[in-house]
Protein backbone atom coordinates (compact mmCIF):
# COMPACT_ATOMS: atom_id res chain seq x y z
CA UNK A 1 0.00 0.00 0.00
CA UNK A 2 1.53 3.48 -1.00
CA UNK A 3 0.50 5.98 1.46
CA UNK A 4 0.68 9.37 -0.69
CA UNK A 5 0.22 13.23 0.60
CA UNK A 6 -2.05 15.72 -0.54
CA UNK A 7 0.18 18.14 -1.69
CA UNK A 8 1.87 14.71 -3.48
CA UNK A 9 -1.61 14.49 -5.38
CA UNK A 10 -1.84 18.29 -5.82
CA UNK A 11 1.54 18.07 -7.60
CA UNK A 12 0.36 15.69 -9.99
CA UNK A 13 -2.61 18.41 -11.00
CA UNK A 14 -5.63 15.76 -9.51
CA UNK A 15 -8.01 17.18 -6.55
CA UNK A 16 -10.36 15.48 -4.31
CA UNK A 17 -13.95 15.02 -4.85
CA UNK A 18 -17.18 13.01 -3.56
CA UNK A 19 -19.86 10.78 -4.71
CA UNK A 20 -22.74 11.87 -5.11
CA UNK A 21 -25.65 10.52 -3.49
CA UNK A 22 -23.07 9.08 -0.72
CA UNK A 23 -24.84 10.39 3.37
CA UNK A 24 -24.40 13.92 3.98
CA UNK A 25 -21.08 15.22 5.72
CA UNK A 26 -22.16 15.62 9.31
CA UNK A 27 -21.33 19.00 11.33
CA UNK A 28 -21.68 16.81 14.64
CA UNK A 29 -19.16 14.33 12.69
CA UNK A 30 -17.00 17.00 11.78
CA UNK A 31 -16.49 18.21 15.11
CA UNK A 32 -15.63 15.36 16.30
CA UNK A 33 -12.95 14.91 14.26
CA UNK A 34 -11.92 18.31 14.22
CA UNK A 35 -11.02 18.02 17.97
CA UNK A 36 -8.67 14.04 17.11
CA UNK A 37 -7.31 16.11 14.33
CA UNK A 38 -6.24 19.08 16.24
CA UNK A 39 -4.76 16.86 19.10
CA UNK A 40 -3.00 14.12 17.23
CA UNK A 41 -3.54 14.59 13.49
CA UNK A 42 -4.77 12.34 11.09
CA UNK A 43 -4.17 8.75 12.77
CA UNK A 44 -5.41 7.21 9.78
CA UNK A 45 -4.86 8.12 6.02
CA UNK A 46 -7.96 8.36 3.84
CA UNK A 47 -9.27 6.28 1.65
CA UNK A 48 -9.67 7.10 -2.42
CA UNK A 49 -9.96 5.43 -5.70
CA UNK A 50 -9.41 7.29 -8.86
CA UNK A 51 -12.55 9.23 -10.39
CA UNK A 52 -12.37 7.17 -13.74
CA UNK A 53 -12.60 3.98 -11.62
CA UNK A 54 -15.71 5.45 -9.73
CA UNK A 55 -17.34 6.72 -13.43
CA UNK A 56 -16.70 3.41 -14.64
CA UNK A 57 -18.63 1.70 -11.83
CA UNK A 58 -21.70 3.99 -12.00
CA UNK A 59 -21.24 6.59 -9.53
CA UNK A 60 -21.68 10.65 -9.85
CA UNK A 61 -19.21 12.79 -8.85
CA UNK A 62 -19.52 16.21 -6.81
CA UNK A 63 -16.68 18.41 -5.12
CA UNK A 64 -16.19 18.60 -1.24
CA UNK A 65 -18.85 21.73 -0.96
CA UNK A 66 -21.55 19.84 -3.78
CA UNK A 67 -20.89 20.45 -6.83
CA UNK A 68 -21.14 17.99 -9.93
CA UNK A 69 -18.46 17.11 -11.89
CA UNK A 70 -18.65 15.89 -15.42
CA UNK A 71 -18.08 12.31 -16.30
CA UNK A 72 -15.36 13.52 -19.01
CA UNK A 73 -13.58 15.50 -16.40
CA UNK A 74 -13.04 12.54 -13.75
CA UNK A 75 -9.79 11.53 -14.84
CA UNK A 76 -8.83 15.06 -12.83
CA UNK A 77 -9.98 13.76 -9.36
CA UNK A 78 -9.85 10.68 -6.65
CA UNK A 79 -12.64 10.37 -5.21
CA UNK A 80 -13.05 9.68 -1.12
CA UNK A 81 -14.56 6.08 -0.18
CA UNK A 82 -13.32 6.67 3.17
CA UNK A 83 -12.58 9.65 5.43
CA UNK A 84 -15.10 12.18 4.09
CA UNK A 85 -15.27 13.65 7.30
CA UNK A 86 -11.96 13.60 8.33
CA UNK A 87 -11.26 15.27 5.03
CA UNK A 88 -13.53 18.01 5.60
CA UNK A 89 -12.33 18.77 9.05
CA UNK A 90 -8.84 19.16 7.81
CA UNK A 91 -9.77 21.53 5.42
CA UNK A 92 -11.86 23.40 7.23
CA UNK A 93 -9.39 24.04 9.83
CA UNK A 94 -6.39 24.50 7.83
CA UNK A 95 -4.42 21.00 8.15
CA UNK A 96 -1.42 21.26 5.84
CA UNK A 97 -1.56 19.84 2.66
CA UNK A 98 1.61 17.47 3.60
CA UNK A 99 -0.24 16.33 6.39
CA UNK A 100 -3.01 14.74 5.09
CA UNK A 101 -2.40 11.20 4.18
CA UNK A 102 -4.27 9.06 1.49
CA UNK A 103 -3.93 6.16 0.17
CA UNK A 104 -5.85 4.02 -3.37
CA UNK A 105 -7.05 1.31 -2.94
CA UNK A 106 -6.62 -1.62 -4.94
CA UNK A 107 -9.36 -4.42 -4.11
CA UNK A 108 -11.60 -5.79 -7.15
CA UNK A 109 -14.74 -4.39 -5.67
CA UNK A 110 -16.85 -1.77 -6.94
CA UNK A 111 -16.71 1.91 -5.63
CA UNK A 112 -19.79 1.19 -4.47
CA UNK A 113 -19.10 -1.94 -2.57
CA UNK A 114 -15.94 0.06 -1.17
CA UNK A 115 -18.27 2.66 0.00
CA UNK A 116 -20.77 0.20 1.57
CA UNK A 117 -18.41 -1.72 3.33
CA UNK A 118 -16.09 1.07 4.19
CA UNK A 119 -18.58 3.44 5.83
CA UNK A 120 -20.54 0.83 7.47
CA UNK A 121 -17.43 -1.16 9.42
CA UNK A 122 -15.59 2.27 10.53
CA UNK A 123 -18.96 3.65 12.20
CA UNK A 124 -22.33 3.11 12.90
CA UNK A 125 -24.34 3.87 10.26
CA UNK A 126 -27.97 5.58 11.00
CA UNK A 127 -30.98 4.41 9.53
CA UNK A 128 -31.01 6.93 6.79
CA UNK A 129 -27.55 6.24 5.48
CA UNK A 130 -28.51 2.48 4.63
CA UNK A 131 -31.47 4.19 2.50
CA UNK A 132 -29.16 6.96 0.88
CA UNK A 133 -26.36 4.06 0.50
CA UNK A 134 -28.40 1.38 -0.77
CA UNK A 135 -30.36 4.47 -3.49
CA UNK A 136 -26.86 5.06 -4.37
CA UNK A 137 -25.72 1.86 -5.42
CA UNK A 138 -29.36 0.99 -7.13
CA UNK A 139 -30.65 4.26 -8.43
CA UNK A 140 -33.07 3.00 -10.76
CA UNK A 141 -35.27 0.95 -7.67
CA UNK A 142 -38.63 2.78 -7.16
CA UNK A 143 -38.41 1.79 -3.50
CA UNK A 144 -35.34 3.34 -2.64
CA UNK A 145 -36.32 6.35 -4.51
CA UNK A 146 -39.34 6.69 -2.53
CA UNK A 147 -37.72 5.44 0.97
CA UNK A 148 -34.74 8.09 0.02
CA UNK A 149 -37.76 10.96 -0.52
CA UNK A 150 -39.05 9.95 2.78
CA UNK A 151 -35.84 9.76 4.50
CA UNK A 152 -34.98 13.67 3.27
CA UNK A 153 -38.19 14.81 5.01
CA UNK A 154 -36.66 13.52 8.25
CA UNK A 155 -38.77 10.30 8.44
CA UNK A 156 -36.77 7.17 10.65
CA UNK A 157 -36.59 3.99 8.93
CA UNK A 158 -38.73 1.90 11.05
CA UNK A 159 -41.89 5.19 9.88
CA UNK A 160 -40.63 4.59 6.29
CA UNK A 161 -40.66 0.75 6.93
CA UNK A 162 -44.82 0.86 7.81
CA UNK A 163 -45.50 3.41 5.43
CA UNK A 164 -44.04 1.35 2.45
CA UNK A 165 -44.57 -2.20 3.71
CA UNK A 166 -47.07 -1.99 6.28
CA UNK A 167 -44.68 -3.12 8.76
CA UNK A 168 -41.78 -2.13 10.73
CA UNK A 169 -39.76 -5.48 10.13
CA UNK A 170 -39.99 -5.60 6.12
CA UNK A 171 -37.71 -2.14 5.44
CA UNK A 172 -34.63 -2.59 7.72
CA UNK A 173 -30.95 -1.48 7.94
CA UNK A 174 -30.12 -5.24 7.77
CA UNK A 175 -31.86 -5.85 4.40
CA UNK A 176 -30.18 -2.43 2.92
CA UNK A 177 -26.84 -3.13 3.69
CA UNK A 178 -27.21 -6.51 1.90
CA UNK A 179 -28.73 -4.75 -1.48
CA UNK A 180 -25.76 -2.41 -0.98
CA UNK A 181 -23.40 -5.02 -1.61
CA UNK A 182 -25.01 -6.31 -4.48
CA UNK A 183 -27.11 -9.34 -2.82
CA UNK A 184 -30.87 -9.95 -3.76
CA UNK A 185 -33.46 -8.62 -1.23
CA UNK A 186 -37.00 -9.48 -1.01
CA UNK A 187 -38.89 -6.37 0.42
CA UNK A 188 -42.74 -6.78 -0.18
CA UNK A 189 -44.09 -3.48 -0.07
CA UNK A 190 -47.34 -0.57 -2.32
CA UNK A 191 -46.32 2.12 -3.59
CA UNK A 192 -49.62 3.22 -4.21
CA UNK A 193 -50.80 2.41 -0.32
CA UNK A 194 -47.56 4.48 0.47
CA UNK A 195 -48.85 7.31 -1.49
CA UNK A 196 -52.82 7.86 -0.77
CA UNK A 197 -51.57 7.52 3.01
CA UNK A 198 -49.40 10.72 2.47
CA UNK A 199 -51.66 11.88 0.42
CA UNK A 200 -54.44 12.00 3.37
CA UNK A 201 -51.99 13.60 5.97
CA UNK A 202 -50.88 15.92 3.89
CA UNK A 203 -52.65 18.46 6.19
CA UNK A 204 -50.64 16.99 9.11
CA UNK A 205 -46.49 18.36 9.34
CA UNK A 206 -43.77 16.08 8.29
CA UNK A 207 -42.58 16.09 12.24
CA UNK A 208 -45.83 14.70 13.20
CA UNK A 209 -46.44 11.58 10.41
CA UNK A 210 -42.72 11.03 10.72
CA UNK A 211 -43.61 9.41 14.16
CA UNK A 212 -45.57 6.01 13.62
CA UNK A 213 -48.81 7.46 15.57
CA UNK A 214 -50.34 8.06 11.95
CA UNK A 215 -49.72 5.14 10.08
CA UNK A 216 -50.20 3.15 12.80
CA UNK A 217 -53.71 4.45 13.40
CA UNK A 218 -54.59 3.72 9.54
CA UNK A 219 -52.98 0.50 9.72
CA UNK A 220 -55.29 -0.08 12.38
CA UNK A 221 -58.26 0.95 10.71
CA UNK A 222 -57.51 -0.71 7.03
CA UNK A 223 -58.14 -3.80 8.80
CA UNK A 224 -61.66 -3.18 8.79
CA UNK A 225 -62.15 -0.51 6.37
CA UNK A 226 -59.51 -0.91 4.00
CA UNK A 227 -56.89 1.60 3.16
CA UNK A 228 -58.53 3.78 0.78
CA UNK A 229 -61.03 4.95 2.74
CA UNK A 230 -59.63 5.42 5.80
CA UNK A 231 -56.91 7.48 3.65
CA UNK A 232 -59.56 9.62 1.91
CA UNK A 233 -60.84 10.00 5.59
CA UNK A 234 -57.64 11.16 6.81
CA UNK A 235 -57.67 13.56 3.90
CA UNK A 236 -61.47 15.26 5.25
CA UNK A 237 -60.13 16.31 8.71
CA UNK A 238 -60.80 19.78 9.74
CA UNK A 239 -57.67 22.04 9.74
CA UNK A 240 -58.84 23.15 13.43
CA UNK A 241 -58.80 19.39 14.50
CA UNK A 242 -55.96 18.81 12.59
CA UNK A 243 -53.99 21.61 15.01
CA UNK A 244 -55.46 19.87 18.15
CA UNK A 245 -54.10 16.20 17.62
CA UNK A 246 -50.71 17.71 16.81
CA UNK A 247 -50.70 19.46 19.98
CA UNK A 248 -51.99 16.88 21.75
CA UNK A 249 -49.24 14.89 24.23
CA UNK A 250 -48.74 10.98 24.99
CA UNK A 251 -48.76 8.35 21.87
CA UNK A 252 -51.96 6.78 23.15
CA UNK A 253 -53.96 10.18 23.56
CA UNK A 254 -52.76 10.94 20.23
CA UNK A 255 -53.88 7.87 18.44
CA UNK A 256 -57.53 7.82 20.26
CA UNK A 257 -57.94 11.31 19.15
CA UNK A 258 -56.81 10.56 15.73
CA UNK A 259 -58.94 7.49 15.27
CA UNK A 260 -61.60 9.37 16.26
CA UNK A 261 -61.38 12.13 14.06
CA UNK A 262 -61.32 9.42 11.07
CA UNK A 263 -63.88 7.34 11.92
CA UNK A 264 -65.70 10.25 12.33
CA UNK A 265 -65.07 11.35 8.62
CA UNK A 266 -66.39 7.76 7.92
CA UNK A 267 -69.36 8.56 9.52
CA UNK A 268 -68.39 6.27 12.28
Amino acid sequence: MNISTLKDIKSEGINVCFIQGNRQVSNKNVKSKTASISKYGILVPLMYVKGTKAVEDGCSLMTSDGKPISSEEADKYIVIVDGQHRYTAAIENGVSDEEIYLFENYAKASTKELLAEANVEVEKWKGGDYIAGATLAKPEDELLQFANSLSLRGFPISTISLILCWDKHRFTSKKLSKLMKGETVNIEYDIERATAFLNGMSKFSDVFVAKNYAINTAIDLSSKWGYSPVCKASSKIPEATVQRIESTTGEENVKSFLKDAINKELGN
